[in-house]
């Protein structure tokens, strides 16, 4: 650990009057570390720590690991300087149930001056401590246009301390209720309009969970974590499709598709770190299971007739991840760091599934089940070169074991990265990456699989590899007196064993389908750029301006046509802005928020694919900070009529024919809605 940071751990207890910034502002540092105290947040009425992380201008949390493991980094947030154990969202549901009257203060550090692997960029470092029992609640009602009003999503936290041990839990129900109705008008290969389908689709779940952490620090240099989750959801998809034809050979009818997932799942994790030799030694362990089970129907109707028809698909899905891992580190001197990390995995996904063809009395089941067995060992040292550099660097390798009945395939990848902080001012950073990167297979991509909405089959892939990756990344952040940010990241990619879908042909070359597989290489690159305006500081008091850009290309070899064209569903750009108004001398706030995205469209062996939300998006908020104690905020969403648009383009055999079968062109909207929140502390 350096001892810049371990100063800043010292004084987590100082009292916030011996803190030299002003009154609702940040202090920065001689080395660029950004304090803020609470008093910055006053004007926002955070409830929650996650909320005050959001309102640091160029600061964005990012969650932990979501494919690979556990590995090095992980999310860019610490407690009282200690890193979240865990995957994906698990560092935004621990800071959330943070109450913000335990934060003391937040730092702003730069993640290659700590001793923590893998991490870069800003890490945010939450000094918090329990002052008795606390809690949160937040209760988040929505109505939609033709739709049952979302009166349950909820949530409920609670924290304290108990002698050595302190604790928080959360109770939420993640529910939705959504929906969208249009056209969708469909061609034949001349461009004659077929026939039009009047849809509408909604889409209810209800996301109940619970979770839970427990922290044992029995003294300064001991400390264990304990964490619990159990989540269920429930999802029901209804789609409805009246069939007016527009050529005489056609048939009026009604087209039903119906889905619904019925799934739990749950997760226990943990970790202590002790001194161990000249340092320090954290164990981890981590293990996941799920459970879904799914249920599709498709059925078909002929006017004043029978069922014409009517397939379903039934399958029941387990997945499981457990790894433990292990890190020891010590510091022979004043700005050198070493790590030694190993890590063991266990994952796997057994499948059971089957397709029923009601009209012909076709019953087809299908089982398989695919696992993986990872082990992985790192080195990584950290030095700090002078005042102004910071270098981190780190070299290992992997080697996985895949099985999928009888057969058996192992792999032997190496991995690592170099990461640099320059620092020319206080206020401006110079960061550079380079890594080398081994990617998450989706098991579900080695079986097969059937779609009933889109009439498609899959073919699964016992063959594929992991993709590999050469990472390259640089990253400008500039920070302004008064609060103002720029940041603007630059970076690409060199892929080999790309995951995508390609042909399937027969012994003598005919193509006899398509699969997820793998495409020999594939380039990605692009920028990001981020923005905060403060208002204070240009006399605009209790305004804030936010803005993102991001900007990405991408291309390879399509393996069918061989021509060259972006990753399948590849994200093209993406823009957002968000302004917010805390009108001065009162409780009340006021701002909008606006972006746009656009991806890249999917091939398949007979078809082409483009979604389009056709958009903006938009929503305008009012919020009143204290209501008999309460935050209560109401927005109004959806204000420039967005769509949600989707074209598909069928080939007669496959796009290699260039002979159109038909062409699908849909829109549908779902008017303006409203949402509620109401929210408080305890």
């Amino acid at each position: 650990m350096t001892a810049q940071f371990k100063k800043s751990l010292l004084a987590a207890m100082v009292p916030l009057t011996l803190m030299t910034a002003p009154q609702g502002m940040a202090q920065t540092s001689a080395d660029g570390k950004r304090t803020f105290s609470p008093d910055y947040f006053t004007q926002y009425a955070p409830q929650t720590a996650l909320d005050m992380l959001q309102r640091i201008p160029g600061f964005q949390l990012q969650g932990g690991n979501t494919d690979r493991g556990l590995g090095q980094g992980g999310a860019n947030v610490l407690v009282n300087g200690q890193q979240i154990t865990g995957k994906g969202n698990d560092a935004f549901s621990q800071i959330g149930r943070i109450n913000a009257s335990n934060v003391i203060r937040i730092e702003i550090v730069d993640g290659a001056s700590l001793d923590i692997t893998g991490l870069s960029g800003q890490v945010a470092n939450v000094i918090s401590k329990n002052t008795g029992i606390t809690g949160t609640w937040e209760w988040r009602p929505e109505w939609r246009t033709g739709l049952k009003p979302n009166l349950f999503p909820a949530k409920v936290t609670v924290s304290g301390e108990k002698g050595e041990i302190s604790y928080s839990a959360e109770l939420k129900n993640n529910s939705f209720r959504n929906g969208h109705w249009g056209p969708e008008n469909q061609f034949d290969g001349d461009g004659n309009l077929l026939r039009v389908l009047d849809e509408f689709s909604t889409y209810n779940g209800d996301n109940p969970g619970a979770s839970a952490n427990l922290t044992w620090k029995p003294s300064e240099d001991h400390i264990g974590n304990l964490n619990f989750e159990f989540n269920q959801f429930n999802f029901n998809r209804h789609q409805t499709s009246i069939i007016n034809p527009q050529a005489s050979s056609d048939i009026t009818g009604e087209d039903l598709f119906t889905f619904a997932e019925d799934e739990w799942n749950a997760k226990i994790d943990g970790d202590y770190e002790f001194p161990f030799w000249d340092g320090k030694l954290k164990m981890i362990g981590y293990y996941r299971f799920e459970r879904s089970e799914t249920y599709a129907r498709s059925k078909h109707f002929v006017l004043n007739a029978d069922i014409e028809n009517h397939t379903e698909y039934h399958q029941v899905a387990d997945e499981a991840e457990a790894i433990a891992r292990s890190e020891y580190s010590w510091s022979p001197s004043e700005g050198r760091d070493w790590q030694v990390a190993v890590e063991g995995a266990y994952n796997f996904l057994d499948i059971g599934a089957t397709f029923f063809d009601f009209l012909n009395d076709g019953q087809f089941p299908n089982a398989s089940k695919v696992e993986e067995l990872r082990s992985e060992a790192t080195l990584t040292h950290t030095r700090t070169l002078s005042p102004k550099w910071d270098l981190q660097l780190s070299v290992g390798g992997e080697y996985s074991e895949l099985s999928q009945g009888p057969r058996t395939r192992d792999f032997i990848r190496p991995k690592g990265f170099i990461s640099t902080t320059y620092k020319p001012s206080k206020r401006f950073s110079i960061r550079t990456k380079i890594e080398r990167e081994v990617g998450q297979l989706n098991f579900f991509d080695f079986i097969d699989s059937v779609s009933l909405e889109d009439n498609l089959n899959t073919t699964g892939n016992t063959n594929l590899v992991p993709s590999q990756s050469w990472l390259g990344e640089v990253e400008f952040d500039k920070q302004f007196k008064g609060g103002h940010s720029f940041k603007a990241r630059f970076y690409g990619a060199k892929i080999t064993d790309l995951v995508d879908r390609i042909p399937l042909r027969d012994l003598a070359g005919n193509i006899a389908g398509d699969a997820v597989g793998n495409i020999d290489d594939a380039h990605r690159y692009g920028m990001d750029l981020n923005s905060t305006i403060k208002g204070d500081g240009i006399g605009l008091k209790g305004m804030e301006l936010n803005t993102q850009l991001h900007l990405r290309d991408s291309s390879v070899d399509d393996p069918l046509q061989g021509f060259s064209r972006r990753l399948n569903g590849d994200l093209k750009s993406f823009w957002s802005v968000q302004f917010r108004h805390d009108i001065p001398n009162s409780e009340l706030a006021w701002g909008f928020y606006t972006d746009q995205q656009l991806g890249a469209p999917v091939y398949r062996l007979n078809t082409f694919n483009q979604f389009t939300f056709n958009g903006p998006w938009a929503h305008v908020f009012v919020e009143h900070k204290d209501i008999l104690g309460m935050k209560v905020n109401a927005s109004l969403r959806n204000l420039f009529d967005a769509s949600d648009d989707f074209e598909r383009i069928r080939y007669v055999d496959s796009r290699e024919s260039g002979i159109v079968s038909l062409r699908e062109d849909q829109s549908r909207e779902f008017d303006l809605f409203f949402r509620l929140t109401l929210s408080g502390t305890f």
